[in-house]
């Protein structure tokens, strides 16, 4: 009786290391998971917080945006064209960085950023040429000509009804929905 107490002593003894092990292994992949996802972001899942959109109707328009992430966006477009806008993000050190930048005739041009390497601006990169033409584009061959077999053609000559437009109108109500007064 005494070897086989040792035996079922020693099987005892194994699945108890055994069951250890299994919990120290499981232990350490819920803290090795819940680390890998410790001080990541994801800025494809950052909310925006502020959104603004102008329409001047003169051909000036502009947008402006702020995310919790920290990114900032503004751009404002003249009449002519011309762009001047700004962004912000915070880098991977913590630190805010800000490009304020020119768009339009002249191309882009970095106004101000100080993240940016001293003659790195933009404003040497290209130099803009005001005698500048673009390439003629290549002749297009042209299609053959569509044939229209149906010989009783009728003119379109239906005419969309239109109302004049009401400032009282409220967009949410239905007028012709009895349940909406």
């Amino acid at each position: 009786m005494g070897s086989t107490s040792i035996v079922v002593n020693t099987e005892l003894t194994k699945i108890a290391k055994t069951r250890k092990m299994m919990k120290l292994v499981v232990s350490s992949c819920l803290i090795g998971l819940a680390m890998s996802q410790y001080g990541q972001q994801k800025p494809a899942a950052a909310k925006i917080l502020k959104e603004q959109r102008f329409n001047a109707g003169d051909g000036r328009f502009g947008s402006a945006y702020a995310q919790e992430d920290g990114t900032v966006f503004r751009e404002e477009t003249a009449a002519g064209g011309e762009r001047i806008g700004q962004y912000s993000y915070v880098d991977q050190a913590g630190k805010t960085i800000t490009v304020k930048y020119s768009a339009g005739v002249d191309g882009f041009k970095i106004l101000e950023g100080a993240h940016v390497p001293i003659g790195a601006n933009g404003q040497n990169s290209a130099v803009h040429d005001p005698n500048y033409r673009e390439p003629a584009p290549a002749p297009v061959q042209q299609a053959a000509p569509a044939y229209n077999y149906n010989n009783n053609v009728q003119a379109n000559t239906y005419v969309q009804p239109t109302q004049a437009p009401n400032p009282n109108r409220n967009p949410f109500i239905n007028p012709d929905d009895p349940t909406h007064t």
